[in-house]
């Protein structure tokens, strides 16, 4: 691709000659001759001036530096995020319905939609304009799946699952299985039934081995721009509103509702029915046992440490009743004097 032609689909300023031919990206400290890199931040002159790079992308405060063509953006990463699909385009899928999927008469499919080997889809499912099925999905009754999704190949989707439009959906991945609801007896747990479904908006994106379990009554919900990673649990009734990210292996508990523009990161552990506002930000790890009303950065736990500086502070922390204790007395005591 000419640089000049990559330059106007990205709707930034060209530096250079605009006949380079680019044809890849790489990082930009091996990044050759033909091949598109970027950069962020000042933090990385230093490999921006020694960069071999047919081409980067760079802030207007860093062109200076660019010893050879680049790309002057305003947001070098998005920028970058857009060049990969214009260089590395994903391969169309033709529209076709596999002659061995299984599918009821009840269900429509667009003939524009591919519905790979394998699978099955239930009675009265929608699925629309352009959407690709990947062999041996399997999808309940009552579906619907707007124009431009695409599920990767062994994703399972229960009965009553709603997706907009333009979502993508990675293996593995169950969405609609029973919330974890149970009211318990002088017999043991009786399981109570689950019938809201799940409702997902538009753009979402969903990772592998990620499960959103259907709502009790009214459905789960996930809204527009929602990005998920791998092996996320999203329990029933959970409400994730717009544009907020989350990474993997977080857990969220049943009835929690996420603001928009959040971003939580891995391994968080959040406990059900608390509220989290708009525009929060949740160190990887903590634990969120707590409605948050303030948008902001919060975290928990403990930072790592070396072994021996960990061993001494946990041993501290054990004692840290003790230590309260003691400072109260010293205080009545200095009240006394």
């Amino acid at each position: 691709m000419k640089l000049q032609d990559l330059a106007e689909a990205l709707e930034v300023k060209l530096y250079g000659d605009p006949d380079c031919s680019i044809s890849a990206l790489a990082p930009i400290d091996r990044a050759g001759r033909g091949e598109l890199a970027f950069v962020v931040s000042p933090r990385y002159a230093a490999a921006l001036q020694g960069s071999q790079a047919g081409a980067v992308i760079v802030p207007d405060g860093m062109r200076s530096l660019a010893p050879g063509n680049c790309l002057v953006s305003d947001n070098p990463y998005a920028s970058y995020a857009q060049a990969s699909w214009l260089l590395t385009p994903e391969k169309p899928v033709a529209a076709q319905v596999h002659a061995s999927a299984c599918i009821d008469p009840s269900a429509r499919i667009a003939a524009s939609a591919h519905i790979g080997p394998g699978v099955v889809i239930g009675a009265d499912s929608t699925i629309g304009e352009d959407v690709v099925v990947g062999a041996n999905c399997s999808i309940g009754a009552r579906v619907q799946l707007g124009k431009g999704c695409r599920l990767f190949p062994n994703v399972t989707l229960y009965d009553k699952v709603e997706m907009g439009t333009a979502c993508r959906v990675q293996s593995g991945t169950v969405i609609g299985s029973e919330g974890f609801g149970y009211a318990p007896t002088a017999a043991g747990w009786l399981q109570i039934q689950q019938t809201g479904g799940v409702c997902i908006g538009n753009r979402v994106h969903i990772g592998a081995n990620t499960t959103i379990d259907c709502g009790a009554i009214d459905p789960t919900i996930i809204a527009d721009g929602v990005i998920l990673d791998n092996q996320i649990q999203i329990a029933h009734n959970v409400h994730i509103g717009e544009n907020t990210a989350i990474a993997g292996c977080t857990g969220i508990a049943g009835s929690t509702r996420i603001g928009r523009n959040c971003q939580i990161g891995g391994a968080c552990n959040i406990v059900g029915h608390i509220a989290i506002a708009d525009g929060v930000i949740i160190n990887a790890a903590a634990l969120v046992s707590r409605s948050i009303d303030v948008a902001g950065r919060y975290g928990s736990g403990m930072p790592l440490q070396p072994e021996h500086a960990w061993r001494r502070s946990f041993v501290t922390l054990g004692k840290l009743d003790q230590l309260v204790r003691r400072i109260r007395r010293l205080e009545r005591q200095q009240e006394t004097d």
